[in-house]
């Protein structure tokens, strides 16, 4: 009795060991983002701009930010506000917004939606936005990655916008996008534990 315990114990303890791996293998493919940001200062402000995934595969969905600071007085009121991006991205219906810190809030229904960008009205709504020393403006989009963006190439993308102080046109600063090709998945194929584990049923 003593000994089939054991074989039992041995037997068990290899499949957790064996279903621990494979959780590791499934949750590294899963855990494949690559941030990216790049950041600028022109005479209204300095402007950084950030994807949370710089190279996401064709069906996920990335989100962008640009953030605005100054550093010295006085306040710029932004007016509107262009995200561009490559037209295989496809905007994530209400992801766009706006927080300067301690409120956040959508953009729609004063956001123009094209292929190749998204760009927010400001000045269309009862609230206007100001960047002020010490407290920072983000514009934050969700985009889908389309399975017609051409793989392993950088995408450029950027911003314009049009302020109290001034304008600034970087349509093409990034950050870059790259599209994974098919064949860099960033981990194991997600299927069933079961068949990670060689356990599931056979036909």
């Amino acid at each position: 009795m003593t000994h089939r315990a054991t074989q039992r114990g041995i037997t068990a303890g290899a499949a957790t060991a064996v279903a621990a791996a494979a959780l590791t293998l499934l949750s590294t493919g899963a855990a494949h983002a690559a941030p990216d940001s790049v950041t600028w200062t022109d005479r209204v402000a300095t402007v950084t701009r950030t994807v949370s995934d710089a190279t996401p595969k064709a069906g996920d969905t990335i989100t962008v930010t640009t953030k605005f600071e100054r550093s010295t007085n006085p306040d710029l009121q932004l007016n509107w506000l262009k995200d561009f991006h490559d037209a295989c991205l496809t905007y994530v219906m209400d992801s766009a917004k706006v927080s300067d810190g301690i409120t956040e809030r959508g953009v729609e229904p004063y956001l123009e939606i094209k292929p190749g960008f998204v760009a927010g009205d400001f000045m269309a709504t009862s609230v206007p936005v100001y960047v002020k020393v010490g407290a920072p403006v983000t514009f934050t989009a969700r985009y889908t990655v389309g399975a017609s963006c051409n793989r392993g190439t950088p995408l450029s993308s950027g911003t314009s916008y049009r302020g109290s102080l001034g304008t600034g046109d970087y349509n093409s600063y990034g950050p870059f996008i790259t599209a994974a090709k098919d064949s860099d998945g960033g981990g194991v194929s997600t299927g069933s534990l079961g068949s990670l584990l060689g356990t599931g049923s056979s036909k």
